[in-house]
């Protein structure tokens, strides 16, 4: 991991802290809806031998396939009890499909506050038309990508082109909505071809790097080559005012099997989860993942673990936080039978105890 990373996409909102994916996921037992006539993103071959396009080309073949996200959240009231619904910040998207399908990140149309999705997203075109309260079809928090869709018909779909052919020294356009300043575009060359700037998750993907500025709203905007095709997703961005020229884009060939499972199923299918919540605990003395809830279908359901129990190890892994956790987990595949270690507090006596307990992975399906 490089440094300290922030996802870059609601410029009105700035940073968040990590939210446990595991709690944010539900499994159960019954077969997944499946959108059989689900579109799949198509990638194309390209060679640079001409030259490729001006930037002006560039810029201007994808004005009308990146689109501007206005996203909404609730605001409660504490003195009279209710809730408004106001501006939470605004991020960027790639138009995939004439129908509506628009590709953008997690963490653009996800609350990281609480792990939900925002109240409402927007979504504005290059010509000005707006469409309200866009539809979530799937959003994987482990490689900070998303899909939604609007009801429309006409749109502008983005070419996307092989990622893998990039080399480093390659001209690189960035077109967003960057700090609320709608289709800014911005131009470097890719730094680094596989950076790793995710937490381990085990299903993070290398990143591409770029001097490219890319700025808080941003996100979910393309990386262009210099043919107009898109062939990365920008997400992140090292937070740090002693660095500059430090862009991230998650490529583009890497990101098809996210997105077409995404598409088809609503989440990414084979990931594992224990259908928990909960929250890293640091005390000094008891480091690990302290259980919140244990949600139904829940690997956990029928064994003696109970909500304030500390997950402290996995089979022969110390664990000491959410990250080690999730990390360990991906690991595994689905049906996989793994070894809990875990701390229980008697709230009485402050008496600590040890136990584990062997439980059978299931599907991430939320």
């Amino acid at each position: 991991m490089i440094g300290a990373v922030v996802c870059l996409g609601l410029a009105a909102i700035g940073t968040f802290s990590d939210k446990p994916g595991i709690g944010q996921t539900e499994t159960d037992d019954s077969e997944p809806t499946v959108n059989e006539n689900a579109p799949s993103l198509e990638i194309s071959k390209w060679d640079d031998d001409d030259g490729g396009l001006s930037t002006r080309e560039v810029v201007n073949r994808n004005l009308d396939s990146t689109v501007v996200l206005t996203i909404y959240a609730q605001n409660a009231t504490f003195q009279f009890g209710e809730s408004t619904l106001t501006k939470a910040g605004s991020a960027s998207g790639i138009v995939m499909t004439k129908d509506g399908y628009i590709i953008t990140n997690w963490h653009c149309v996800t609350n990281e506050n609480t792990g939900l999705p925002f109240d409402r997203v927007d979504v504005t075109l290059y010509n000005g038309k707006e469409y309200t309260d866009a539809k979530i079809i799937g959003a994987d928090e482990s490689t900070d990508l998303a899909v939604i869709k609007i009801n429309a018909n006409d749109l502008s779909p983005a070419e996307f082109g092989d990622s893998s052919t990039l080399a480093v020294g390659d001209r690189a356009i960035v077109l967003g909505n960057a700090a609320g300043l709608s289709w800014t575009a911005t131009q470097g060359i890719i730094s680094a071809l596989a950076r790793d700037v995710y937490e381990d998750t085990g299903y993070a993907i290398k990143c591409l790097q770029t001097d490219a500025a890319i700025n808080p709203g941003v996100s979910g905007g393309p990386m262009l080559n210099n043919q107009g095709l898109v062939v990365g997703i920008n997400s992140s961005k090292i937070a740090s005012s002693g660095y500059e020229g430090l862009g991230f884009s998650i490529p583009i060939n890497e990101a098809k099997v996210i997105i077409d499972s995404l598409l088809k199923y609503g989440f990414v299918r084979g990931r594992v989860a224990l259908g928990i919540t909960g929250k890293t605990i640091s005390s000094g003395m008891y480091n690990g993942f302290m259980i919140s809830s244990i949600n139904d279908g829940s690997s956990l359901k029928g064994t003696d673990v109970q909500v304030g129990d500390l997950i402290v190890g996995v089979d022969d892994a110390e664990i000491t936080s959410f990250a080690d956790l999730r990390s360990e987990l991906a690991k595994h595949k689905v049906g996989d039978k793994v070894l809990l270690k875990l701390l229980r507090s008697d709230g009485r006596t402050g008496r600590v105890s040890s136990f584990s307990v062997r439980v059978t992975l299931k599907e991430q399906t939320g």
